[in-house]
């Protein structure tokens, strides 16, 4: 199936270009433009790197336009890999505003997907603006932040008049470079230094908590609290690849602007918040440095409410999945596969013959190789010719192999085959034990490799199959089979840890996921169908982990569009874990934490 590929363009001078181009410039200039490329269901942009969003959402609002590029007909898995292998290459340190900038990565990424560049009035606007006289006057501040632009060397750009900014000319100096800073920082280190009042503002602009430490070459103590404070804004950026708070270094000196912050003595420090002034302080005092640091990021990045309650059981809980490899005995299972084929009069070719040992010896780990799509395609037959209830030999040998980087890595390209597996399943309502619980394994295998359950299984990309892994869950869960269920319970468990891993992730300001898991309707789904089978269970083992499952789709939910915990109040869930306390269901002491924590996180929304 095609893909749309969109472009999204967006204006950074928000409509200062158009209004003021042709009295500066002498040429009409309609936006100084940004885009990024929209596919699969993300916007893909150059900033801090190659950056990801669902579209529409990011720091600069509302696109101008939309533009169709074309359709790609490359599949996720290509398009993910390619992108990754550009992550090298479109790096915030290599973003410069005239020569390497957002629409470089958009035309390249068009390129591949399309074989189509964007429009060339996007890609022309640098080579335009600096053929004019005010280009040309500002030129030294673009290349002073960004450094020296390929595009002069050796063009006639020196041959024009360069001159002075007026005031009217600064203000629109000042709004290109807000605009730059905010199109791509200009360096993932967290303390810059700036030189003008624009740099400054647009620093403000661009992040949600700024500090601006105002110095001067002539105060001693200016330079004894500098390094601390550089330690300082170091420390508290050191977990996230997102800056959380940037320090700015202005030397009032240097900075002929600088009057506009009204600064009487150096040192001093000014705090914004959300683009606004939130509290100033002056002295070298680090102790007053670091709690006016620690107040601002406590403003501008409020802890969720769970943190504010003691949850003993739920933190502690492992973020990884529950994976079954416990090797099986190979001589016996190939043995029983044989038998099937014997029974049904099916005769495998030399080939056939060839992957059937070839598996059976790289299950044994005397043979490091193994021809996956012989392997696939000797499965794809197997499939069809024997009968469901004769398909749990080759399944237990499928999800032993699946638990292989090498095996694994193959299904992230194409995982067709493991959804016709799962469709086994949810197709047929008289399915033997034997086949049910390897067809459960073998999902919950999937989450050894992360690539592959994320994108490919729990994601809500369009392309994501995540609609017959939940098929096959809930119609697992109120089997009647204990060692199903059991299987059932641990591939939920799964599903609330790609939410988990990915929450903490984004707390930590390290999520950098192409394809996120967050989605309220299938939460709730997920939700729904755990409570309803936790209300029946009489199983201790698998009530725990029907319950840890349920803690991690609650903890830390996003709390204004997580429905979960309103769910969860709704069907009483308190008077479930009260009934199964109450039948000793629940009597050991990190399943009653487990449950205690639930209750409390309930209590919090």
């Amino acid at each position: 199936m095609p893909e749309t590929v969109k472009l999204y363009v967006y204006d950074l001078s928000q409509g200062m270009a158009r209004s003021m181009s042709m009295q500066l410039t002498g040429k009409q200039i309609d936006g100084i433009w940004h885009t990024s490329v929209v596919v699969f269901g993300q916007e893909f942009y150059f900033g801090q790197g190659i950056m990801a969003s669902k579209p529409g959402t990011t720091h600069h609002g509302r696109p101008l336009q939309m533009i169709d590029i074309g359709e790609t007909f490359l599949p996720l898995e290509v398009v993910v890999e390619y992108i990754d292998s550009l992550r090298s290459v479109y790096t915030a340190e290599k973003y410069h505003l005239l020569d390497f900038n957002c629409n470089t990565f958009s035309n390249e990424l068009c390129q591949f997907l399309c074989g189509k560049t964007i429009p060339n009035h996007i890609t022309d606007l640098p080579t335009e603006f600096l053929d004019t006289p005010f280009g040309q006057s500002i030129l030294p501040m673009i290349e002073n932040m960004f450094g020296q632009s390929k595009l002069t060397s050796g063009s006639n750009n020196s041959k024009l008049t360069t001159p002075q900014p007026s005031a009217e000319v600064a203000s629109l100096v000042q709004g290109m470079s807000s605009a730059a800073t905010s199109a791509a920082p200009t360096t993932v280190n967290p303390v810059q230094i700036a030189h003008t009042a624009a740099v400054v503002d647009g620093f403000i602009s661009s992040y949600k908590a700024v500090i601006v430490f105002f110095t001067s070459a002539s105060c001693p103590p200016c330079k004894v609290i500098k390094p601390d404070f550089i330690t300082l804004i170091q420390e508290k950026n050191s977990a996230n690849k997102q800056i959380k708070i940037l320090g700015v270094i202005m030397d009032t000196s240097l900075a002929l602007d600088a009057a506009k912050y009204r600064i009487s003595v150096t040192p001093t420090f000014q705090l914004f918040l959300n683009g606004q002034k939130y509290s100033e302080f002056k002295g070298a005092n680090y102790a007053e440095l670091k709690s006016q640091v620690d107040i601002l990021l406590f403003e501008a990045f409020p802890p969720h409410p769970h943190r504010k309650i003691l949850l003993r059981t739920i933190v502690d809980q492992p973020n990884v999945p529950i994976l079954y490899t416990l090797p099986g005995k190979w001589d016996m299972i190939y043995a029983k596969l044989n038998t099937f084929l014997e029974k049904e009069n099916i005769t495998l070719d030399a080939g056939q013959k060839s992957i059937f040992d070839q598996s059976k010896r790289f299950l044994e780990k005397t043979n490091s190789t193994l021809n996956m799509d012989q392997w696939k395609t000797f499965v794809d037959s197997l499939l069809q010719k024997l009968s469901v209830d004769q398909l749990f030999p080759l399944f237990d040998i499928f999800r032993s192999l699946l638990i292989s980087e090498t095996v694994s890595d193959f299904y992230v390209n194409d995982p067709s085959q493991i959804v016709t597996i799962m469709e086994i399943a949810s197709n047929n309502k008289a399915l033997a034990k034997a086949t049910w619980l390897m067809i459960l394994k073998i999902a919950c295998n999937i989450f050894a490799n992360t690539t592959l359950s994320t994108i490919q299984f729990t994601s809500n990309l369009t392309t994501s199959h995540r609609a017959q892994l939940s098929q096959l869950l809930v119609s697992s869960l109120l089997a009647s089979n204990a060692q199903v269920r059991q299987a059932a319970a641990s591939l939920a468990y799964n599903c609330s840890t790609c939410i988990a891993i990915e929450r903490l992730e984004k707390e930590k300001g390290t999520f950098s996921g192409m394809a996120e898991q967050e989605d309220d309707d299938w939460e709730v789904e997920l939700a729904s169908a755990i409570i309803n089978a936790l209300s029946k269970e009489t199983d201790e083992e698998i009530t725990h982990r029907l319950l840890a499952a349920i803690g991690k789709f609650v903890f830390l939910a996003p709390k204004d569009t997580s429905s979960v915990a309103d769910l969860l109040s709704a069907l009483d869930i308190n008077s479930v874990i009260e009934e199964k306390k109450a039948t000793k269901v629940i009597s050991s002491s990190k399943v009653l934490g487990l449950a205690r924590d639930i209750c409390e996180m309930i209590k919090q929304q």
